[in-house]
């Protein structure tokens, strides 16, 4: 799988729940330097919040802003809540930051749909760091533009190696959709497990106080209080994304990922399989700083 770094002329789509944890925020912060940083590369083409709230949309573009990225469009799905509901302790505080007007966004869906529309055959990555739903509808609304467009997906789910047979966050948040989205999907993806980001830490503790009003330093703050620490699920995967295999990462064999009935997401061998799965080269203190470098450095704040 090509890094997108390694490529020209990418539009990048991160579908997100951009609630909850933390890590979604790190993510963006790491994807929106690494846009400013490269654009020859790729550029970020839209954000899809897949969990509705009134205060995603203007959170999502006070983190775009701090890059000077907040003409960025905005998609908020227009499902029901999952059974995790859309709780966060950053969110509302983001959002209140938002001084751009009303923080126009419109379906999910119809984002998809204009910036699908508009891109080259096989120019699209996805980078899916929250739930299926979003996903699972636009393939199914038109499944040959989808699979015409899209190089390949990116996604945060599933648990492998010691969390094989768990059921992950991601994946039993709208558990039909994954399962109707991984069954129909036979285009290149790769998966970075729950094991993978679980004890790897974003560790942004130690800030002098001029960056206390840095939109990602006051999200870890309201998430995480004074330990500024938290699991890296979604930033390795938009590392891996931009970076590819290198000495943290490499990609296991060729196989196949289904959802199971009961959330779990069982891997199957198979040399002409669409799935990749993500393991880790080097012990999880070196993929630590290895992440928390690369977001430190993407939102202009001091290394440790």
């Amino acid at each position: 799988m090509s890094p997108l770094l390694s490529l020209r002329g990418q539009t990048v789509v991160l579908e997100t729940d951009f609630c909850t944890d933390v890590d979604d925020v790190a993510a963006l912060s790491l994807l929106c330097g690494a846009a400013k940083a490269h654009p020859d590369a790729f550029r970020l083409g839209g954000v899809s919040c897949n969990v509705k709230s009134p205060f995603i949309a203007a959170a999502v573009k006070t983190v775009l802003s701090a890059w000077g990225m907040q003409d960025v469009p905005v998609g908020v799905t227009e499902d029901d809540l999952p059974p995790s509901g859309n709780r966060s302790d950053y969110l509302a505080g983001l959002a209140a930051r938002w001084r751009g007007g009303e923080a126009s966004c419109g379906p999910a869906r119809e984002l998809y749909r204009r910036i699908l529309s508009k891109a080259a055959d096989g120019s699209v990555t996805v980078l899916s760091i929250g739930f299926f739903n979003t996903l699972d509808e636009v393939l199914a609304d038109d499944p040959a533009l989808f699979r015409r467009k899209v190089r390949c997906v990116y996604a945060m789910a599933g648990g492998f190696a010691r969390c094989a047979g768990n059921a992950e966050f991601n994946v039993k948040g709208y558990l039909d959709a994954t399962r109707r989205f991984l069954d129909a999907w036979d285009g290149p993806i790769v998966f970075v497990g729950f094991e993978c980001g679980e004890t790897v830490m974003t560790d942004l503790s130690g800030l002098p106080a001029e960056f206390d009003a840095h939109p990602l330093v006051e999200a870890f703050r309201h998430h995480r209080g004074p330990a500024m620490k938290h699991s890296s699920w979604d930033p390795i995967t938009v590392d891996l994304a931009l970076h590819g295999e290198n000495e943290c990462y490499e990609l296991g064999p060729a196989g196949r990922v289904r959802a199971a009935a009961d959330a779990s997401t069982p891997f199957e061998s198979d040399p002409a399989g669409n799935a990749r799965v993500l393991r880790f080269r080097a012990p999880d203190d070196a993929v630590s700083a290895r992440i928390s470098s690369l977001v430190r450095e993407a939102a202009g704040l001091p290394q440790k």
